[in-house]
């Protein structure tokens, strides 16, 4: 994949540094916005290190920079934010919804990073990518849960159902999972449909094209 510019990727970097130094200055708290960050900042690590050897395109940096932006204030206010009233009046629901969008978004947002990655390591078929890309995402989604039990079962077992955030609802995980599962679907067949529609355009083009030269 073509190198890009440097520009647009420093000023994603310092946005995103701007939130995560203001998410990080008073969270609701420490220590619950401490455990949210420790798989961040390995997965910012591991990043940085893959970014020498692989390139991606602009959407697929600003869906990162957006999901780690949602993320970071999830934890900043502990996944029970200033929007959750709202959302709780809009759509009459019976619990703090904002840690729902995540998951949500974690499918949507990561899916495309995941494919550009994947179609630079291997070679397999369009399909493929999509199929693989979004089986990706659903285990790491319940990989992600797991390692959440882990966490809390050794350093604060007390504070569990907290920290996991299961507010009441029994299928909370398997919801959570569900979530990054739709997102990813959804922008999988987004990106298709779109791809489609440019490969289409483009015919058409070559065709218009060939007909006034003859």
């Amino acid at each position: 994949m073509k190198r890009l510019s440097q520009w647009p990727l420093l000023l994603m970097i310092i946005a995103y540094t701007a939130v995560w130094l203001w998410a990080a200055w008073s969270p609701v708290d420490r220590f619950g916005w401490f455990l949210e960050n420790l798989l961040l900042v390995l997965f910012l690590v591991i990043f940085i290190i893959l970014h020498r050897s692989f390139s991606f395109s602009y959407f697929a940096y600003f869906c990162i920079l957006l999901f780690l932006t949602l993320h970071t204030i999830g934890a900043h206010y502990s996944y029970r934010t200033p929007i959750d009233p709202w959302l709780k009046q809009w759509f009459e629901l019976d619990r703090a919804y904002y840690d729902r969008v995540v998951h949500f978004s974690f499918g949507f947002l990561m899916v495309i990073p995941l494919k550009e990655w994947y179609q630079q390591i291997i070679k397999v078929t369009p399909k493929m990518y999509a199929f693989i890309s979004i089986t990706t995402i659903f285990s790491a989604g319940a990989f992600y849960e797991l390692i959440e039990m882990w966490v809390t079962m050794i350093v604060d077992p007390a504070s569990g159902t907290t920290f996991i955030g299961i507010q009441g609802d029994q299928w909370d995980t398997q919801h959570d999972m569900e979530l990054a599962l739709y997102g990813s679907t959804i922008m999988i067949l987004i990106a298709t449909l779109i791809e489609k529609i440019k490969a289409r355009s483009s015919l058409m083009q070559q065709k218009n094209s060939d007909h006034i030269k003859s």
